[in-house]
């Protein structure tokens, strides 16, 4: 039976349980390396081993996108079990050369159509983005209209977050605007969001409570109060934050459903423990009809 493929990575934190639900998805795993360890994100590391580790490592830990070869092994495999066509969706090509080996990837399989979709973000944004791909094909879409849906989804999702330390993003080199904050964290709690795929600054808040409120009426500001939206508040082994925030977000926004999520390690090891974020989709995108 022929269908069309849809690749994502592991920063987009699929649940095991989603991709087991719809057969078409497949995840390639980025590496994280600590010491000489080297793992496969969310395979060979959890998120709650790696959070109890990184405020203790002596080493910073490094990451590294898949290779050429992993993008292969899955994009042959796929074509091999029926695939006609293929959706790969991947962070920011800003942060990671994720894009750049799926593309590299893409030039060597040959009769199979392969749409390379760069979400200009991470995390949530992406994980919303491959939902709203799959909602589209299971309701009939063809190639071009799932990816229609997901574009849209990058263009309108917006993400922002705050962090505890700029340590790791700077040390780890994904640091951006926000490289002006380095040292002022002492004062200040940094509300940061992504701009042209890269980290950037958006504003800087006194208190971590005041952080959290300002999330939310920022994302208010962004899609309006009155647009039914889709919220997704991801944290760093700050499950109370996350909370709070999440608790915050029906008193600003029109919100038809909330989930909490764990940021997946390599992302955490760019933003460090006590990392709070929130990304918010409107409803409509994820409203497909059959074709």
């Amino acid at each position: 039976m022929s269908f069309i493929g849809l690749v994502s990575d592991s920063t987009a934190s699929l649940s095991a349980e989603f991709v087991a639900q719809h057969g078409i998805i497949r995840v390639i795993p980025l590496y994280i390396k600590v010491g000489e360890e080297v793992y496969r994100d969310g395979i060979d590391i959890t998120s709650e081993q790696f959070y109890e580790r990184l405020p203790h490592s002596p080493v910073l830990p490094t990451t590294s996108q898949p290779s050429v070869g992993d993008f292969l092994d899955v994009y042959r495999q796929l074509v091999e079990q029926g695939a006609t066509a293929i959706i790969s969706v991947h962070l920011s090509s800003g942060l990671s050369g994720t894009i750049n080996s799926a593309t590299l990837a893409k030039e060597q399989i040959s009769g199979v159509p392969i749409e390379i979709i760069d979400m200009r973000c991470v995390a949530a944004s992406q994980l919303f983005a491959v939902e709203a791909g799959v909602k589209a094909l299971e309701c009939g879409a063809d190639l071009q209209q799932a990816v229609a849906v997901v574009q849209r989804v990058v263009q309108q999702q917006k993400t922002v977050f705050s962090l505890d330390t700029l340590e790791y993003l700077y040390k780890g080199g994904r640091i951006g605007g926000a490289a002006a904050l380095v040292g002022s964290l002492l004062q200040f709690r940094p509300l940061l969001y992504f701009r042209d795929g890269k980290i950037d600054v958006l504003e800087r808040a006194r208190k971590s409570s005041r952080a959290l409120v300002r999330m939310v009426e920022v994302m208010a500001e962004w899609l309006g109060a009155e647009v039914p939206v889709r919220a997704l508040v991801m944290h760093a082994a700050a499950p109370d934050r996350a909370s709070a925030l999440a608790d915050l977000l029906p008193r600003y926004l029109k919100v038809a459903d909330i989930r909490i999520t764990t940021i997946t390690p390599v992302l955490g090891a760019h933003s460090g423990n006590g990392t709070v974020g929130l990304c918010c989709c409107p409803l409509s995108l994820f409203q497909a009809e059959s074709s």
